[in-house]
C-alpha cells in the first residue's frame, strides 16, 4: 500500500485525525479516494464471519476489493511525485534535497511500520502464536520477495519504499525532473516485461495461490501506478488547467477502462490477464484520479471521509491482526452488517490510536530535523555580515 500503501501520503502533526490539518486546505477528491482505497482493501480481507454471510452480488463486489492497493499506488506516485516536481526551481543541492526528501517520507511511514513488525515478532511471547515466516528480511523490506504468510499486506509496503529509495535518486541525483513526462511511462514497460518474463518460466503445475507472489509481488513487477502517479505529478500543470468538462470526461473516461479491465479480468486474474490486468487498473484510477481531483465536498461528508483517509496507512497494517482476532475468538454479534461495522470500527479505532501515540509523534520529530537542517541551510548562506546583524551586534 501505497502505502497503503498502502499509504498514504499527507503529512499531519497535530493532536488528533480531527484537527490534523484544515479540511479547507485539503484536497477533497484525493481523500475520496484514499478512503474509498482502504475501505476496498478491508473489504476484500474482511473475515470469514461477514465473507460467508453477504449476499452472492455482495460478496463478488468485495472479492474485487485487493485493487484498492492499486489505487493507493496511483495516489502515492501522484503525492510524492508532486513533492519531487514541486521543488524544481530551488536550488538547494543533492545532498539537501536527498535527505529531505528521505526525512520527509520514512519520517512518515516507519515509525508505524516498525511498531507494526514488532507487534508481529512478539506475538509467540504475547499470544502464543507464531510469527510464520517472520525474519530479517522484514527489517529492510524484501519481504515482498518471498511467499508471505504473515503479515501478508507488507509486501505493498515494500514496493513502495523501494519507490520512496530510488526516484529521489532519479530525480535530484540524475535530474530526472527535467526529463520529458513520456519517460515516466517507461517503469510500466519494465513491469509488463518482468510479469511477462516470470509468467513464461512458471511451471504448468504452480498453486493458484501462489501466483500472486510470483507475478505482483516483486517490485519490478509492479510500477505500473507508481508510474502512472508520477506521470499525472508531471504534468500536472497542464491538466490542472483543463476545463472542468473535460477533466469530467477524463474521470468517466477511467470509469470506463475499469470496468472493461474488471470485467475482461475478473476478480482474480490468471494466465494472460494476469500480466496486463495491473496496467490498466493504473490507467484507469490515473484518469478517475485527472476527473475527481477538484471534487469539493459539504462539510458533513467531508469530515467523515477525512477520518477515514487520515487514518488509512493505520487501518491498512493493522487491519490483518484485528481479522486475526476476530475469527480466533469467533467474535460475531449476529447479522453480517454489525459483523461489518463491528470489524471496520475496530480496525479504525486501533488505527486512530497508533495515529496519536506513534504516527503525529513521529512526524513532531520529522519537522523539528527538518526545521534545523533548514535552520543550518539558511545561516550557512548567510554572510558573516548579516549572521552579527541577527545576532545583534
Amino acid at each position: 500500500m501505497a502505502h497503503p500503501l498502502p499509504g498514504p501520503t499527507v503529512f499531519m502533526s497535530s493532536p488528533s485525525p480531527s484537527t490534523a490539518r484544515p479540511l479547507a486546505q485539503r484536497r477533497d477528491g484525493l481523500d475520496v479516494l484514499r478512503a474509498l482505497a482502504i475501505l476496498a482493501v478491508l473489504a476484500f480481507h474482511a473475515p470469514s464471519v461477514v465473507l460467508e454471510a453477504l449476499p452472492f452480488t455482495l460478496r463478488k463486489a468485495f472479492a474485487h476489493g485487493w485493487m484498492g492497493v492499486d489505487l493507493f499506488f496511483v495516489l502515492s506516485g501522484y503525492l510524492v511525485g508532486r513533492q519531487v516536481f514541486a521543488r524544481q526551481e530551488e536550488a538547494r543541492g543533492t545532498v539537501a534535497e536527498l535527505r529531505t526528501f528521505w526525512l520527509k517520507r520514512w519520517g512518515r511511514t516507519l515509525p508505524l511500520y516498525y511498531v507494526v513488525l514488532a507487534f508481529y515478532a512478539l506475538k509467540p511471547w504475547t499470544f502464543g502464536t507464531p510469527f510464520n515466516g517472520g525474519g530479517w528480511h522484514f527489517v529492510f523490506f524484501l519481504q515482498n520477495y518471498t511467499a508471505l504468510s504473515d503479515f501478508v499486506q507488507s509486501w505493498s509496503l515494500c514496493v513502495e519504499e523501494h519507490f520512496y529509495l530510488v526516484l529521489p535518486l532519479l530525480a535530484y541525483g540524475l535530474r530526472g525532473r527535467r526529463w520529458p513526462a513520456w519517460v515516466w511511462w517507461l517503469p510500466v514497460a519494465v513491469s509488463l516485461t518482468a510479469r511477462w518474463m516470470t509468467w513464461r518460466e512458471l511451471p504448468p503445475d504452480v498453486p493458484f495461490p501462489q501466483l500472486p507472489a510470483l507475478l505482483s509481488w516483486p517490485t519490478l513487477h509492479h510500477l505500473d501506478g507508481l508510474a502512472v502517479g508520477v506521470f499525472l505529478a508531471k504534468t500536472s500543470p497542464v491538466w490542472q488547467q483543463w476545463a472542468s468538462s473535460r477533466r469530467t470526461a477524463c474521470g468517466v473516461l477511467g470509469a470506463v477502462v475499469l470496468a472493461l479491465t474488471v470485467g475482461m479480468c475478473g476478480a482474480l486474474p490468471v494466465g494472460v490477464n494476469g500480466l496486463w490486468v495491473y496496467t490498466g487498473l493504473a490507467v484507469g484510477f490515473g484518469l478517475v484520479l485527472v476527473g475527481i481531483e477538484p471534487m469539493q465536498l459539504s462539510v458533513g461528508p467531508r469530515w467523515g471521509i477525512y477520518q477515514v483517509a487520515v487514518l488509512s496507512y493505520g487501518a491498512y497494517l493493522w487491519h490483518g491482526s484485528v481479522v486475526r482476532v476476530i475469527e480466533r475468538t469467533g467474535l460475531s454479534l449476529g447479522a453480517w452488517p454489525v459483523n461489518l461495522l463491528v470489524y471496520l470500527g475496530a480496525t479504525l479505532g486501533v488505527a486512530w490510536v497508533t495515529y496519536v501515540t506513534v504516527e503525529q509523534p513521529g512526524l513532531k520529530w520529522r519537522d523539528r530535523l527538518l526545521a534545523r537542517f533548514e535552520t543550518r541551510r539558511e545561516a550557512g548562506a548567510l554572510s558573516p555580515a548579516q549572521l552579527d546583524r541577527l545576532a545583534g551586534r
